[in-house]
């Protein structure tokens, strides 16, 4: 049985080769659960790079997170 593909959103701090520095590093995988989305990440080249595991968020959860932040910075 396939299960339904998700967006989910991965967030952290990583190593940045290019900038020779750490900084916020976030992307998205497809998977079918939240333990799903880290096994995905773990296979791409950047996962190497992250400082620590990185925060994986659902789309309502990663959308919920950014109403906060503009409510915060448009106050």
């Amino acid at each position: 049985m396939n299960k339904k593909l998700k967006t989910f959103y991965l967030s952290g701090v990583a190593w940045i080769p290019s900038y020779r520095d750490f900084d916020w590093y976030d992307t998205t995988v497809e998977a079918t659960s939240k333990e799903n989305a880290l096994e995905v990440f773990n296979e791409t080249s950047m996962a190497k790079f992250m400082k620590y595991d990185p925060c994986v968020q659902t789309k309502k959860e990663w959308i919920d997170m950014h109403k906060r932040m503009d409510e915060i910075t448009y106050a």
